[in-house]
Parts: C-alpha cells; structure tokens; sequence
C-alpha cells in the first residue's frame, strides 16, 4: 500500500509539500491563524476557540499574537507553555513542548526543511522531523530550533541561539 505524503511526512521520509491534501490543510491551518491574529486581545472566548480548532493536542498553551504555524494539529503540550509573540512553527512533524515551558518572541521552530538536492527542491520536495522541548525550558527571544533535536529539563536557549543538536538537562546554549 502506499503512503500518502501526509505520511510520509509523519514518517520523516520525503515528502511532496506542494501535494493536493497538503496544501489544503496548510490553508485551514493558514486561515485558523489569520482569524486568531485578528482576535482583539480582549476576545478570549473567541482565541480559545480557535486556539482548540488549530492546536487539538496543545493542551495548557497560552500564546501571544501574532502566531504562525503551518498545520496545528502536530503542536502537542499538556501543562503551562507560554508563547510570546511573533512565534512561527513549521509542524511537519510532531512537536512536543514541556509543561512549564517559555518560548521569547520571534522564536522559530522548524521541523521542517526543504531537500538538500537542488531538482528535488525544485519540485517541492521537503523532510519534517520531530522534536520534542522538556518541561521547565526557558527559550530566549528570536532562537531557531530545528527538527530531530530533543532539549532536556530546565535547559535555557539564548536568544539569537540555533539548536541544530540536542541540548542537555539543564544546559544552557547562549
């Protein structure tokens, strides 16, 4: 049987972004954050519903607007996670953020990355790959966490900072 590319992309295999039921679930996902960065601070009914629709399995999640990401559903927390503005996350794996966990404005967190060969790219050809954030993380202003590195308790990311590689319990990458 084959797999979709939705799969695949679940799988950590490459993947066609530009597949049909991709791009649409891209879109809901899209739409969902347009509407919820157009939420007027005060409207919380409204941000948690809609919080609910885009993140199904982020559980405890508080965040600032504006926040992007591209399908929600693979944003998993349960507990108190606080992200500040400007957030962006590229979901095309599963992400699991640690209870206690702060995240500083402007803050990345790809997943996702195109392919490394130039035709393959060219098509839309990408890899997603997990990772996953321990509890108590203090996560500075304008950092970059990519895909398949796991961060360990009470760990601080500076600002600025690139994690390219797993970070330690309680370490601290400046």
């Amino acid at each position: 049987m084959n797999k979709t590319e939705y799969q695949k992309m679940l799988a950590g295999e490459y993947y066609l972004s530009t597949d049909k039921a991709l791009m649409q679930k891209r879109t809901i996902a899209k739409q969902t954050c347009f509407e919820l960065n157009q939420c007027s601070p005060a409207d919380t009914k409204t941000k948690k519903r809609l919080l609910k629709a885009l993140m199904p399995n982020a559980k405890g999640l508080w965040l600032e607007t504006p926040f992007y990401c591209d399908y929600g559903e693979n944003i998993h927390c349960n507990g108190s996670v606080f992200l500040n503005h400007n957030i962006t996350v590229l979901d095309g794996a599963k992400i699991t953020i640690g209870s206690g966990t702060l995240v500083g404005p402007g803050t990345v967190f790809a997943a996702t990355s195109h392919a490394i060969e130039p035709e393959q790219r060219k098509l839309g050809v990408c890899i997603s790959r997990e990772f996953a954030i321990g509890e108590n993380v203090w996560i500075g202003a304008n950092a970059t966490i990519l895909g398949g590195v796991a961060i360990g308790n009470n760990a601080i990311i500076g600002a600025g900072a690139v994690v390219r590689q797993d970070v330690g319990e309680g370490e601290t990458i400046k």
